[in-house]
């Protein structure tokens, strides 16, 4: 078996192309994707041109009014009484307007206040992003869901835009966090049980949240690990690759003249790749650290942390390429075969967030992305970087190891008996 882990060793690198593909383009990568999304998370500029229109339908002093009369005819007064001081200061589109328009957001949102025919004008030259249509009698409509617990399935605040984008999402992500707050402040509120005393609700503000104990990361730091797993990914498919090569020049059949055992060419091909990612992995990190200072003062303690997550994940990828390995010799149509393995790792990849950062995308296909292993790797590691708490490396790390157990598993099963290839 050493032999065959040699041979592929060697093999990989008297191929210079390939070592710059996968040590020198995802350093490059790094950089570029780091100073593109640096105000994204962790950065102290901005690429972002978000551009929304606000269109007004309503007239919120004379919502509130109509709810003030609906409540002074109530029979308990004293309620009524407290319920018509609170909703004077209840101001929904207020709220939001203020939010949208809060100093710490100025450089990169702009917020326009604009009728709908024009809105619709906008969007279609490509304008703005997108724009908010408070229809007529939004006002009273909330203040009753929020005041007096009446049914809110009517109150709705359509979002429209003309495609889909980074701009789109993003701005979808801030309006979710606005209502997300105000509905968790509204839920604390009645929570309380003397919904009559109508104490006041703390409307969000807005700005970073900080968990107490952790870092925010940086998009140097995330980029750095969704490269690395990325192309650890590309060297599993590559010694997929060159396993057909070796069919078709007739390497195989020698080595089974040869009469040795024919599961060492599958754990020549595994340990090899664990190795080629190991290596790889290592590199870029370090690479990358010296290059942008991503992990400076950080404790030792950890770089354990990450050493031991890349080993794992290396562990992970080097059962893939098992999988991959027999596939390829399973086949006698390697150009399908080397496709289809392609076009599974470009999968992993992009569901994986290794391309575009996954807390951009809906929060259901952030759920995806930790189904996969490149995923959970990326997410854990984030984790790390953030809490460095042992407790959030145990069960990923178990996950991994048994992803990475089941595909050599699977490759084993597959693997073809003698006079089979």
């Amino acid at each position: 078996m050493l032999t065959f882990i040699f041979k592929d060793l060697l093999l990989f690198w008297r191929n210079r192309k390939e070592i710059l593909t996968v040590l020198v383009t995802p350093i490059v990568l790094i950089v570029i994707l780091s100073f593109a999304f640096s105000g994204v998370a962790g950065g102290s500029t901005s690429p972002l041109d978000l551009k929304l229109a606000i269109v007004n339908q309503d007239a919120e002093e004379a919502g509130i009014r109509q709810f003030i009369a609906d409540i002074e005819r109530l029979e308990d007064q004293t309620a009524a009484q407290a319920l018509m001081e609170h909703s004077a200061d209840m101001k929904p589109i207020a709220y939001l307007e203020q939010y949208l328009q809060r100093p710490e957001v100025a450089d990169w949102l702009t917020v326009y206040e604009l009728s709908e025919s024009e809105a619709l004008q906008q969007l279609k030259e490509k304008k703005i992003d997108g724009w908010i249509k408070i229809p007529q009698g939004y006002t009273y409509d909330m203040l009753n869901a929020i005041m007096l617990d009446k049914e809110a399935s009517a109150v709705s605040l359509p979002f429209v835009v003309a495609e889909n984008s980074m701009n789109v999402t993003v701005i979808q992500m801030m309006i979710s966090e606005f209502f997300d707050q105000m509905n968790f402040q509204l839920a604390l509120q009645h929570s309380g049980g003397d919904r009559t005393a109508a104490e006041a609700v703390a409307m969000p503000e807005g700005g970073r949240e900080a968990l107490e104990g952790a870092e925010p990361f940086t998009m140097g730091q995330y980029f750095t690990m969704a490269m690395g797993a990325l192309f650890s990914l590309f060297i599993a498919s590559t010694v997929a690759e060159k396993t057909g090569t070796e069919k078709r020049e007739e390497v195989i059949k020698r080595i089974v003249a040869a009469n040795t055992k024919p599961m060492s060419y599958l754990m020549g091909k595994t340990c090899a790749t664990f190795v080629l990612v190991w290596l790889q992995f290592s590199f870029v990190v370090i690479v990358s650290h010296l290059l942008l200072g991503l992990f400076t003062g950080k404790p030792l303690s950890f770089w354990i942390g990450l050493l031991l997550m890349i080993t794992v994940y290396a562990l992970t990828v080097a059962g893939i390429s098992a999988f991959y390995t027999s596939i390829s010799l399973r086949t006698n149509k390697m150009d399908a075969a080397n496709g289809l393995i392609l076009l599974f790792t470009m999968a992993l990849g992009i569901l994986g967030g290794n391309f575009v950062p996954i807390y951009l995308f809906p929060e259901w296909l952030q759920r995806i992305s930790e189904w996969t292993p490149n995923g959970l790797m990326l997410s854990t590691v984030i984790e790390w970087i953030q809490l460095e708490s042992g407790t959030s490396l145990g069960m990923p790390l178990v996950v991994l190891s048994l992803v990475g157990i089941l595909f050599l598993f699977a490759g084993m099963l597959l693997y073809p008996k003698r006079g089979e290839a």
